[in-house]
């Protein structure tokens, strides 16, 4: 199999895990702000990131984005907001422990502290301003409102990084025993 056609098929298949893991109800809503849920849709595209690379992981998480926003009957309808919302996360925790994949230097427990490092800054940071431009823009928020559900936001995105990080990192772990070629 050409290099070019395993890129391609990987990116199908975590986007497909991530999409799958979207639809299951195994959300957790986050006690500071209900509306929040805590997931692991982000791990496979995590795995995307480290197994094949940033197109692999960035087409994977614009795919699991545009399936999101679709209808799901009879469950749920167009979530084109949220889609835009969870995209924005999962591509600013990727960008994030990618610029910081330089410094891994084959280092197994440097490659999981540095991620955890750059995915949950880049999120927090990157999910902030997200927030504050978009909120009122899609929901009608009032700023006050926005600015003062914020800080909740910060700590909900740093812990939704460093759960998707960490599951990822073990069962990249466990993958690499099983095909050592990944």
């Amino acid at each position: 199999m050409s290099t070019r056609t395993r890129e391609i098929a990987l990116t199908a298949v975590y986007a497909a895990l991530a999409t799958i893991l979207e639809f299951l109800p195994i959300d957790v809503p986050f006690p500071l702000f209900p509306k929040l849920t805590i997931d692991i849709t982000g791990v496979p595209l995590l795995l995307a990131l480290y197994t094949v690379g940033l197109r692999s992981s960035t087409a994977a998480t614009v795919i699991t984005g545009v399936v999101i926003a679709l209808p799901r009957p009879p469950f749920k309808g167009p979530n084109p907001y949220g889609a835009f919302f969870k995209a924005s996360a999962e591509l600013a925790t990727i960008v994030g422990i990618y610029f910081l994949k330089r410094y891994w230097k084959g280092k197994e427990s440097r490659m999981l502290y540095l991620s955890i490092i750059g995915g949950s800054a880049s999120r927090s940071a990157i999910m902030a301003v997200v927030n504050y431009v978009f909120l009122p823009v899609f929901y009608s928020l009032p700023m006050g409102i926005v600015i003062s559900i914020i800080p909740i936001t910060i700590v909900f995105n740093v812990i939704q990084a460093v759960i998707n990080i960490v599951v990822a990192y073990f069962v990249l772990v466990a993958l690499r025993k099983r095909i050592p070629q990944l």
